[in-house]
Order: C-alpha cells, then sequence, then structure tokens
C-alpha cells in the first residue's frame, strides 16, 4: 500500500450533514468521472472507519465472540454468522436505498 502523501484529498462525508453523506458528496467525483477517467488525484481518502485495519478489528471481535459462542454449544464456529453479525446494519441500510432507487426508477421515471 502507497503511503499518504499530502496532496490526497480529504474525504468530504467526515464533515458532511446526513443528506451529503448519502450521495451528494459523490457528485464532484461522477462528473470527473464522466468527463475524463479517473486518476489516483481524483479519489478521496478513505474514511477512518472504513479502513482495512478498522474493519478488520471489528470482524475480529464477532469472530471472537463466536469462537467462544461454538465452544458453549460444541459446534464449530461459523464465520459466516459472524460476517453477518459484523455487517447486518450497514446492508439493511444499503438494502433499503437500493430497493427504493429501483422502485422509483420502474415506477416513476417515465
Amino acid at each position: 500500500m502507497q503511503p499518504v502523501s499530502p496532496e490526497e484529498k480529504p474525504n468530504p462525508p467526515q464533515k458532511a450533514n446526513v443528506c451529503s453523506r448519502l450521495f451528494w458528496w459523490l457528485n464532484p467525483l461522477f462528473k470527473i468521472g464522466h468527463e475524463q477517467k479517473l486518476t489516483q488525484d481524483d479519489m478521496y481518502l478513505v474514511l477512518p472507519e472504513d479502513r482495512s485495519q478498522h474493519l478488520g478489528e471489528e470482524l475480529q471481535g464477532y469472530w471472537d465472540q463466536e469462537v467462544l459462542r461454538a465452544k458453549t454449544h460444541k459446534r464449530e464456529p461459523s464465520l459466516m454468522k459472524a460476517i453477518v453479525k459484523c455487517y447486518w446494519k450497514s446492508c439493511l441500510v444499503l438494502g433499503i436505498f437500493t430497493f427504493l432507487e429501483v422502485y422509483f426508477k420502474r415506477y416513476y421515471s417515465q
């Protein structure tokens, strides 16, 4: 992984309100991508909560809990159960927004 250079752009959602965090902050990036091929310099820094270190530690905690539960119930631990328990909330939110997007495109964009 490349070290962070000072010319990299901070990620807009770090200081954005709720509406902007959902999708509006991406508009400038979409515009650049529509006009030209995106480059590394066009990308924003990764949010701290989206860094692999943080996500890995979070999943590790759920995996440790799953291993303990599996031992008490005398079964094999399930990585799938740990992943679902770790990420179900964000997947549910994204699923709802995806459903709404598909619904409104299908029934209201004619």
